[in-house]
């Protein structure tokens, strides 16, 4: 990254990032366009658990200099097992206490997870894709679902066993990489002690479809596996994804966080609506308000029951989501007749995320609009130049 040298002119500096997710440029052209009242230090990098990015254990080794300090973060802020992060962040914090932190970020509304006076959170448009997701042209929509897996993170394996459990589990084609070990690891993820037990009836369900998977008895989709440090998002979506969306217009959606209270946005949630399906999402609470409000797109309320997304049992929420959309799953309902009925409002889902995601001008409006209000958050005075 450029570094800006003049005064009140922060210093940008990239920590890390990968070839599929390239940074764009939303801070320097705010700090071009903006006059702020002090030095602010910005830096951007990949947080990933996995080990290819950069970790609060390597921000802690900075010596931050100014009062006020941005954080770009890609990715998102959980552990391997999915857990927030909480202690890391909190910990973060408080060994900089003398340094207020403005952390933008994908995870919706994170904000209220946290009551740290130094650290504000919010989200901003994180990249530019090179590489462009294009629609789907749909060929004889059939009545069948589709749930696309691409690793075993618990909550996939338990929405395939829960969905393995019903009548109606050969309507539907599930991608997944098989590990049935999986179910063994609930210790890992810390927050499933603290908000929910499992029901009985939950229990006999899952028992019920976790035989029927471990037989691999269902449509096991197999889809072209990529590399998500080399490869971009928009390219695995267009040459891997993309040609098992045209018969489907029911897609059920595990995101990459479930148990925690902040729902997570990914290429998850975009490829649906570039594959204009109707979504039912299984994300963390308010996943669905949260997606309508950042990218202002259709939901298709009127169609899916999304009353599933205010509930806070996760193991609740995993069956309600799919239980009050038993009739568009179990192939009773004209899903061709449907989707034609809403074709504009897929087209026009298309058009609003194709503006958020490619258009500079709409870009650098909402984009600026978040940084003034998180800089204005810790008292530092933002003037557009003259």
């Amino acid at each position: 990254m450029k570094k800006k040298s003049s005064k009140n002119i922060s210093k940008i500096k990239t920590l890390s990032s990968f070839k599929g997710v390239p940074f764009n440029d939303t801070l320097e052209s705010f700090l071009d366009t903006h006059q702020i009242s002090e030095d602010v230090e910005c830096y951007q990098l990949l947080f990933c658990p996995y080990g290819n990015g950069t970790s609060f254990a390597d921000l802690n080794k900075i010596e931050f200099s100014s009062r006020v300090v941005i954080l770009n973060i890609m990715d998102s802020l959980i552990d391997q097992y999915d857990n927030l992060d909480i202690e890391q962040i909190t910990q973060f914090c408080k060994n900089h206490s003398e340094h207020n932190f403005i952390i933008f970020n994908i995870h919706l509304d994170l904000q209220q997870q946290f009551n740290i006076p130094n650290l504000y959170f919010d989200t901003i448009i994180p990249t530019s894709y090179a590489s462009k997701f294009f629609p789907v042209e749909k060929k004889e929509i059939s009545n069948r679902w589709i749930s696309l897996n691409r690793n075993t993170k618990l909550h996939k394996v338990l929405a395939v066993c829960y969905l393995l459990s019903k009548d109606y589990y050969r309507n539907g084609d599930i991608s997944f990489k098989m590990d049935v070990q999986t179910l063994s690891r609930f210790h890992q993820y810390k927050n499933i002690a603290k908000v929910a037990t499992l029901s009985n009836e939950l229990k006999r369900n899952l028992m019920k479809g976790f035989i029927r998977f471990k037989e691999k008895d269902f449509n096991l989709l197999s889809i072209d596996d990529f590399a998500k440090s080399d490869d971009r998002v928009a390219d695995n979506y267009n040459t891997n994804i993309k040609p098992v969306y045209e018969n489907i217009g029911i897609e059920i959606i595990p995101g990459s966080i479930f148990f925690e209270k902040s729902p997570l946005l990914s290429e998850k949630e975009l490829q649906p609506i570039y594959g204009q399906n109707f979504p039912i999402y299984l994300n963390g609470p308010g996943m669905v308000k949260g997606i309508k409000k950042f990218l202002d797109i259709d939901i298709f309320d009127d169609i899916i029951d999304h009353s599933y997304d205010e509930i806070e049992n996760p193991f609740e929420r995993l069956a309600a989501a799919i239980d009050r959309n038993e009739d568009l799953l179990n192939g009773s309902t004209n899903i061709s007749e449907l989707w034609h009925d809403n074709e504009k409002r897929f087209k026009d889902n298309i058009d609003r995320v194709d503006n958020f995601m490619h258009d500079q001008t709409c870009q650098k409006t909402y984009n600026h609009g978040k940084i003034k209000k998180a800089l204005e958050h810790f008292k530092v005075s933002v003037a557009d130049k003259v």
